[in-house]
């Protein structure tokens, strides 16, 4: 049986995933993080030869034709982590690495050219011609850009957070009185001003529950600065799904940041893209919610009017590490079965619902 193998070497996790050449999976491994520059070259080594044990299960290494690894970070140093990974493992068979936007954009599409627009952790967006990226926009990192990520919406909805904390402090100070916010137990303790509660949904809450589950205490503002602090900056990326959340139930804080987030990924994205489909891709834009919302009703407005007019297709990314494999396999295949297959590896539970 001839196979392929396909690694997704993300930040804070790796997948690989073994197929036939029709698109049918093997086996599927996993392990943490394989980004050589989030994580240095010796860690994410170790849980990339991890992960690609896992996938290869009793698989003979003559059975495998090729592997494809996507990661992000500069062209030499993957390919390093990636001579290192499989001389290891898989000697003597070929093995390309290539940039996870370019995976991300093949996990959406066929075509080989277009844009891909990535909003996870972090945020990128990337010109794809021949599956290979020729110009990006942004992915600077947390401290320079990731304008409209998971950190990015995090990091706003706890400065809305401490500065609505603090203005409520303030009224408070004026007599403005003590209402309820979340205690330690999941009932109410006293909080000094109005923008902790309301009706249980809103952001402030929200944010105060997850990073104050012990309650908000008699400072709520001093103690909710401490604890961001006291964290690894990227956890505020677990405060998206939180402005998420109470942007659907209509809090006016929440509603507001994702919609500067959506206006800065289409910002982004239109510095890049001249033509061809574009893929959504990362945790943020691939979850259905208000921020994939906004960003996929203004593609498709006046905002972004010239790729409304040239009727480009709006398409989200299914399995990364199934479109490394795909790609591992083109060469194997002629176009229009190489087409035909996609599906198989970027999706294959729909592609097995398919008649």
């Amino acid at each position: 049986m001839r196979l392929v193998l396909g690694v997704d070497a993300g930040g804070t996790s790796s997948r690989a995933a073994l197929f036939t050449m029709a698109g049918e999976v093997v086996r599927r491994g996993g392990a943490g993080g394989g980004n050589p520059g989030a994580l240095g070259r010796d860690r994410a080594a170790a849980n990339l030869v991890a992960a690609v044990r896992a996938a290869l299960g009793g698989a003979a290494p003559g059975q495998v034709e090729a592997v494809v690894m996507g990661v992000a970070g500069s062209p030499e140093a993957c390919a390093a982590l990636a001579d290192r990974v499989f001389r290891e493992v898989l000697p003597g068979v070929p093995v390309a690495s290539v940039g996870d936007d370019v995976t991300a954009f093949a996990a959406g599409t066929a075509v080989a050219s277009g844009s891909v627009l990535i909003s996870g952790t972090g945020a990128i967006a990337a010109k794809i011609i021949g599956h290979r990226a020729v110009a990006t926009a942004d992915g600077f990192g947390w401290q320079l850009g990731d304008e409209g990520s998971a950190f990015w919406l995090g990091r706003a909805a706890a400065r809305a957070t401490i500065r609505a904390l603090a203005t409520a402090g303030e009224g408070a100070a004026r007599g403005a009185g003590v209402v309820t916010g979340p205690g330690a137990a999941g009932g109410d303790a006293p909080v000094a001003g109005r923008a902790v509660v309301g009706g249980g949904g809103g952001m402030v809450a929200l944010v105060v529950r997850h990073l104050l589950p012990d309650g908000p205490g008699a400072d709520p503002v001093a103690r909710l600065a401490a604890a961001v602090h006291a964290r690894p900056p990227l956890a505020l990326a677990e405060l998206a799904p939180l402005v998420s959340r109470a942007a659907a139930a209509g809090d006016p804080m929440a509603v507001e940041i994702v919609r500067e987030a959506a206006a800065r990924l289409v910002a982004t994205l239109r510095s890049v893209h001249d033509s061809g489909p574009v893929v959504l891709a990362g945790s943020v834009l691939t979850s259905e919610g208000p921020v994939r919302e906004a960003v996929t009703r203004l593609l498709a407005s006046g905002t972004a009017h010239h790729m409304a007019a040239t009727g480009d297709v709006i398409a989200t990314a299914g399995d990364a590490a199934g479109a490394a494999a795909w790609l591992a396999a083109r060469p194997f295949l002629g176009p229009d079965e190489s087409r035909a297959r996609h599906q198989h590896f970027v999706h294959p539970a729909a592609a097995r619902r398919t008649p």
